[in-house]
């Protein structure tokens, strides 16, 4: 594996695969890697001839500064897994390589981040769709693979890739999870180990509330907020949302003829938690 950290490495290497005609898979990543993410480079090799993994902590899609500041970074650890896990290249910038001082540019979304994460994570997602737009213009990915866990993430990368008609196709991989039946996530790292045994009830509560709506779809409601009563009762500090909606416009379900997820967001020990399962 090739380790890169400047654009213009990147593009040179790159440039001399795409000329021999192979096929480039890219994960971008904000490091801290887990099983979750080496599951996406692992379906890279599956799928592609070249895998690129970049490491970056996106500084622009963090609403809260300390947040950013807590985010945790494990480099050399991060990059002896991706050897591991048959990644032939690691792009791992420094900030200023991505912004320089004079940046002047933002992206907007308008659609698709008005709900979930992006309601109380003001600018999250305009910051995700600026540092994907700029990776995917440094990589030029064949294909970009991306995990379910933020499938509201992945709905928004869809529809930017449609809008900028960006000439890479995006695959979404499903939540690996902990034994326990946690997703798997860097933010886990900040859990004490009572509070990643009480986090397992996420999956529970998921698990739950998919089989009780099955049942009783004209009570969905009615079921959610049982579920957000008993969340908190239980030691959850804090309930971002937890909310059933389409797959393709994250609009609130009001039937249940359209594909559909159940989205939930969580604070645990001060850790927000996310994560989604189909009906």
């Amino acid at each position: 594996m090739l380790l890169t950290q400047t654009i213009s490495q990147i593009r040179a290497q790159l440039k001399k695969e795409k000329s021999q005609g192979k096929k480039i898979a890219f994960v971008p990543t904000m490091g801290a890697l887990h099983e979750g993410h080496l599951a996406l480079v692992k379906k890279a090799r599956e799928i592609a001839d070249v895998v690129v993994v970049s490491i970056f902590v996106n500084k622009t899609q963090f609403d809260d500064l300390a947040d950013y500041q807590k985010y945790p970074k494990q480099v050399e650890q991060d990059l002896e897994l991706l050897k591991n896990c048959g990644a032939n290249y690691a792009f791992v910038p420094e900030s200023s390589e991505i912004f320089a001082d004079d940046f002047a540019f933002k992206l907007l979304p308008i659609k698709l981040t008005d709900c979930l994460c992006g309601s109380p994570r003001i600018g999250h997602f305009d910051g995700v769709a600026l540092i994907v737009s700029k990776l995917f213009n440094i990589v030029k990915p064949d294909i970009a693979i991306f995990g379910e866990k933020d499938f509201q993430q992945v709905a928004i990368i869809r529809k930017l890739v449609e809008d900028f008609n960006f000439d890479v196709e995006i695959i979404s991989h499903e939540i690996i999870r902990e034994k326990s039946g946690l997703a798997m996530s860097s933010r886990n790292q900040r859990l004490s180990e009572g509070s990643k045994i009480k986090a397992s009830e996420i999956f529970k509560t998921l698990l739950e509330i998919k089989a009780e709506v099955k049942n009783s779809p004209d009570q969905c409601e009615a079921i959610l907020q049982k579920h957000r009563e008993k969340l908190l009762q239980n030691g959850f500090e804090k309930i971002d949302y937890l909310e059933i909606r389409e797959e393709k416009n994250l609009e609130l379900v009001t039937n249940f003829k359209t594909v559909a997820r159940i989205f939930i967001a969580v604070y645990l020990d001060g850790v927000r938690l996310i994560d989604n399962m189909p009906l």
